[in-house]
């Protein structure tokens, strides 16, 4: 079948289309349009990481490895990231994981925003991540590690088992002794004999116990109520601001009388005096033995003082005298001057 003219251009255009299609995709999958900034770094290992691998800037997809070769003991890792990428002196790179299914890709972190942009061509600073071989290294180190800890277990488990056991043979008569008097003693518990299986079986100290409980929360209601006595003490602030207020009453009270036993102690004031100076006490003791003499002769009638004390005739003498006189003031009203003057004289002498 001979295709038309019309046909044939179609055709060519649907080709023209899908070719022009597939050289975008591949010229996007290997930057064959783009012009990318040039950049280095050296690893120690490169396990997994192979080129056309993303580059990423903070998780970002900013370029792709190039070039991976061997330079001595290191791998030296090529990659481009595009045009505007800022890449500063103190940015790191190291290999990451997509994923915990596989994938890796050159991870480079931001740097600090006050350090300098790396000139292009430059090397990259690099730090070691953890890859899957490290990982895999560590879990075969963890699953040795754990095989020989359950080793070691199975082992002083047999150990401990054959001591018990040893144990046992040893001690089987005290054993099963002691198993007796435990399950006799359980009986007895079960029939409520003895203290124990008193308070395990009665039903009435079960029931006081709880009535005690009850009684208990009721009363710790009160005192949270501020009921009573008690729950004034517990919740009312004025009892603490009062026996605060006598306590700083105290303290400025205590602090009175140091300051008056300061001034006793150096002799101010008559108390300071009377504590301080011995002329005083001198003085005091000498009326003391004073009185005592003087208290001492009126007690023997000496003296004017001791004979009014002691001394009977001198109060008959005088209750005579008064005697007397009354009778001579009672005999002068019937006589006259001169007579008066000589009865006086008469009674008198």
């Amino acid at each position: 079948m001979t295709l038309s003219h019309e046909a044939k251009v179609g055709l060519f255009f649907i080709l023209s289309i899908v070719l022009f299609g597939l050289m975008l995709e591949l010229g996007n999958r290997w930057k064959i349009f783009d012009r990318g900034v040039p950049y280095k770094v050296f690893l120690s290992s490169t396990t997994g990481l192979k080129q056309g691998d993303a580059v990423k800037l903070a998780g970002v997809e900013v370029g792709t490895i190039s070039k991976i070769a061997v330079q001595d003991s290191r791998v030296q890792v090529d990659f481009e990231v595009k045009p505007g990428t800022h890449i500063k002196q103190d940015t790191v790179a190291s290999i990451r994981m997509t994923s915990m299914l596989g994938g890796q890709f050159l991870g480079l972190s931001f740097g600090s925003p006050a350090s300098p942009e790396l000139p292009p061509g430059s090397t990259v600073k690099s730090t070691e991540a953890f890859g899957i071989d490290a990982i895999m290294d560590n879990v075969g180190g963890l699953t040795k590690d754990a095989k020989q800890l359950i080793v070691n277990l199975d082992r002083n488990q047999n150990e401990v088992m054959t001591k018990i056991s040893a144990i046992l043979d040893e001690n089987r008569s005290a054993v099963n002794t002691s198993l007796k008097s435990i399950s006799s003693i359980t009986t007895k518990i079960d029939r409520g004999e003895g203290a124990l299986g008193m308070l395990v079986n009665d039903r009435q100290l079960g029931r006081d116990i709880r009535d005690v409980a009850g009684s208990l929360k009721t009363v710790s209601a009160r005192l949270e109520r501020g009921e009573g006595t008690a729950g004034k003490l517990l919740t009312d602030d004025r009892l603490y601001t009062d026996a605060l207020a006598t306590v700083r009453e105290m303290r400025d009270g205590m602090g009175s009388l140091n300051r008056i036993a300061a001034r006793i102690d150096k002799g101010e004031g008559t108390a300071g005096k009377l504590v301080n100076d011995p002329a005083l006490y001198d003085e005091l003791k000498a009326t003391v033995v004073n009185l005592k003499e003087i208290t001492r002769k009126i007690n023997s009638g000496e003296g004017t003082i001791g004979k009014l004390v002691n001394d009977d005739k001198l109060y008959l003498n005088a209750i005579s005298t008064l005697k007397k006189t009354e009778k001579t003031m009672e005999g002068l009203q019937d006589t006259g001057p001169i007579s008066v003057i000589g009865s006086v004289i008469g009674t008198l002498f």
